[in-house]
């Protein structure tokens, strides 16, 4: 993951949301007040609370422009030393460790505890919460939530626009990091793993950053975006996830019902289904990516979706490279598709595609597999060479399994 420089961040993140980076005063933990919230609740705009090592049974309100953070040098929180020596534990209750506030920071903390609850019922909480807020959540390691881990959502007309960068969030009963009503999160350089459902889920109209992320382990897919959501995916590394075994949602990247303006420079690889998976009408731009050695596919587009996938590599998928079905309609362009079993490129059930200037090369299989292709069928300027049993024909691994078959579970 790429490397950034927080207290910068912070300053410019603060810089937006209306006030400068200098504090007025320090507030001491368990020096000065016994607990966090006591801190919390004397602080005025500006002000820090300074946590020293230990266990805290509590939860905390976050006030506007107030810092909370743990003891500890810049490396201490950047590796997150700070966060396994002071600890926030909500001790079962049905709320949140942290709630949110504009402008607000959290920053080296272990925070843990919460209860389980229904996380699909409207209103649970979450272990951070961020409903119509928009804070800074930094350095922590976020773990055994009730819920999910992080939740970004907007209130009403009030918007939500966390900045969430440097976490390690796992094993929560819901996704690690959950964005919903138009929530805008900016998500860079965390590690997300082992959570029970998405490792990072999106819908109804969010519109986050997802950037620079390390997800792997979830059990449904790494990355998820549904119903509206229009995130950009970049330069994220997606692996093994999909361990619930749940067909569509194993794919280390996945898309339905929504438009997703860029996926680019991720690497998906060992997920339980594909290395990114398109159905129910999703559309996105596909640049620059790797899908490899996962379970089925590389690149899986049905179910009415369309794409464009450009300058992308994919290989060393058992189950073809790229698979189209269902009415799916796609430009592959410049693509290098190598290595895969059952085929490069896998067409059935009416998919239109355009197949140019792609290098299709050593696949255990046709390069090119129609069966049953849309009328629109262009192919032109590829480099096929080395695959079997020929470079364009029909596909030969009959009975094999399709990626998902549509209207499918989630």
């Amino acid at each position: 993951m790429k490397s950034y420089k927080p207290l910068l961040i912070i300053c410019l993140w603060l810089g937006i949301l209306g006030t400068g980076c200098a504090s007025t005063r320090t507030l001491r933990v368990p020096g000065e007040y016994k607990s966090i919230q006591t801190a919390i609740d004397a602080a005025k705009a500006g002000d820090t609370v300074s946590v020293a090592p230990g266990t805290y049974l509590e939860y905390l309100a976050l006030k506007e422009r107030v810092t909370v953070r743990s003891n500890g040098t810049e490396e201490e929180h950047k590796n997150h030393t700070a966060a396994r020596r002071t600890i926030v534990d909500a001790h079962g209750e049905l709320k949140p460790v942290v709630e949110g506030a504009d402008g607000a920071v959290i920053d080296g903390f272990t925070l843990t505890g919460t209860g389980r609850v229904d996380h699909h019922v409207p209103g649970h909480p979450h272990g951070v919460q961020s409903r119509g807020t928009s804070p800074v959540i930094i350095n922590n390691i976020i773990y055994n939530i009730g819920s999910t881990g992080i939740g970004s959502h907007a209130k009403g007309d009030k918007p939500a626009a966390p900045y969430i960068a440097n976490n390690i969030i796992y094993s929560n009963y819901g996704m690690g990091i959950g964005n919903n009503h138009g929530s805008a999160a900016t998500i860079v350089n965390n590690v997300i793993y082992s959570n029970q459902e998405l490792g990072i889920g999106s819908k109804n109209g969010s519109h986050a950053l997802i950037q620079g992320n390390r997800v792997y382990n979830n059990g449904w897919s790494g990355i998820g975006t549904k119903d509206g959501a229009f995130p950009s995916v970049v330069g994220n590394v997606c692996y093994g996830n999909g361990t619930k075994r749940i067909l569509f949602m194993g794919a280390g990247i996945s898309l339905q019902n929504t438009y997703v303006p860029l996926v680019k420079d991720n690497k998906s690889y060992g997920n339980y289904m594909a290395g990114m998976g398109m159905r129910a009408g999703a559309k996105t731009q596909i640049f620059g990516n790797e899908f490899y050695k996962n379970s089925t596919v590389g690149l899986a587009i049905m179910g009415g979706a369309e794409a464009i996938a450009k300058d992308n590599l994919i290989h060393d998928n058992p189950l073809g490279g790229v698979r189209m079905d269902s009415l799916s309609k796609a430009q592959l362009e410049k693509n290098k598709i190598y290595h895969n079993g059952m085929g490069g490129i896998i067409l059935s059930h009416q998919s239109e595609v355009s197949i140019k200037e792609n290098e299709i090369y050593d696949n255990l299989g046709a390069a090119i597999a129609p069966t049953k292709p849309g009328p629109n069928m262009l192919i032109e300027g590829n480099q096929i060479h080395g695959n079997t049993p020929t470079a364009v024909g029909p596909f030969h691994g009959q009975g094999a399994p399709m990626f998902m078959p549509p209207g499918g579970e989630e």
